[in-house]
């Protein structure tokens, strides 16, 4: 008589194994989370490097082909007959679109009006991809805002934009004197100009149109000066990492009037180096990156901008003039910084 064979009990998890296997991956995740979160960071930073590198050899080709750099900003707001209203406007990121395969919409913006005239509309809702720098936080890729400021002075109507393309890079134009006299503990400095000869002109008549510079312009050397640099989240009022809630600072409505947060908008040439206080606030102090994205003070529509801003953590990337690109620390020094925006000043800049 044959004996039947013992069945193997087979032992389950115990729920106290259970439980120290799933805290045990709960561990690993958390551990591998922040990695994950850099790698994504370092893959955006890395994408944002390469849209400055293709402004740089856009901005290189337009020199090559003109003689000169592109102007920054040029809005004409005046006829024989005195102030008529915004008639013409260019910008430095529309005229080097031909450079960055958009010829299309280049040809499409009509050079005997300005970016708020109804005829460009159309070219200036074109999303430039180049022009977005992924770690900024946006709900959209296209921006809408007014200039309900001009009215009376300039125009009868504001100064609209509708769903306009998006921008994160400005062009650096200029070192406001204010900041000079902070740096350098003195008083009535010079405003120090940046890459550009004349080209910052808001106001101007038709018949006195600023130039561009040319590279035998920039004598503090092309691998010294400061052309482009990150100033993201605009048309919002940012302080630190923190959004400034429009009714509650009079500085976030004049950023949202003139952020110029699209790439076709005249001001996103104009940028006047004034500095912030640590906290993001005043119009002036030694913070130049990424204290505030302010582009102006609170009742003075062409001067006196924050410094850069970015989302990547320490500080901002920068276009120089000889086309590299380089990452600026926020604890950079003042007097670094100054002669990195300065053509012309002379500075001894050493490593930065």
């Amino acid at each position: 008589m044959s004996e039947k064979p013992l069945r193997k009990r087979q032992r389950g998890f115990t729920l106290i194994e259970l439980l120290v296997v799933i805290a045990i991956i709960a561990v690993l995740i958390a551990l591998l989370l922040p990695a994950v979160q850099q790698a994504r960071e370092a893959a955006r930073r890395t994408q944002c490097k390469n849209n400055l590198k293709q402004i740089g050899l856009a901005m290189a080709n337009y020199e090559s082909t003109y003689g000169r750099f592109p102007i920054p900003v040029f809005l004409s707001l005046m006829n024989s007959t005195g102030y008529s209203g915004a008639l013409s406007s260019t910008v430095w990121s529309l005229a080097v679109l031909p450079y960055m395969d958009h010829a299309a919409t280049f040809n499409l913006y009509n050079q005997n009006y300005s970016a708020f005239d109804p005829v460009n509309v159309t070219a200036g809702q074109t999303v430039i991809t180049g022009y977005l720098c992924p770690s900024t936080p946006r709900s959209s890729t296209k921006i809408s805002y007014e200039n309900p400021y001009v009215v009376g002075t300039f125009s009868t109507a504001p100064w609209n934009l509708t769903s306009a393309g998006a921008i994160d890079y400005i062009s650096t134009i200029q070192v406001q004197r204010q900041f000079v006299d902070i740096v350098y503990n003195t008083t009535g400095s010079v405003t120090l100009d940046g890459w550009a000869v004349g080209g910052n002109a808001i106001a101007g008549n038709v018949l006195n149109i600023p130039t561009g510079g040319r590279i035998s312009d920039i004598t503090d050397g092309t691998s010294n000066t400061m052309m482009v640099g990150e100033l993201c989240g605009r048309n919002t009022l940012y302080r630190g990492a923190r959004q400034v809630v429009p009714t509650s600072d009079p500085e976030s409505g004049w950023q949202a009037s003139f952020g110029a947060g699209a790439w076709v908008d005249p001001f996103n040439g104009q940028w006047k180096l004034s500095g912030r206080n640590y906290d993001g606030s005043g119009d002036r102090g030694l913070c130049t990156i990424n204290c505030s994205n302010a582009h102006f003070r609170s009742g003075s529509p062409t001067e006196y901008s924050a410094g850069l801003y970015s989302w990547h953590t320490g500080g901002a990337q920068i276009l120089l003039c000889d086309g590299s690109v380089r990452f600026l620390s926020q604890n950079i020094s003042g007097i670094t910084m100054v002669g990195l925006v300065s053509a012309r000043g002379g500075e001894i800049i050493g490593e930065f």
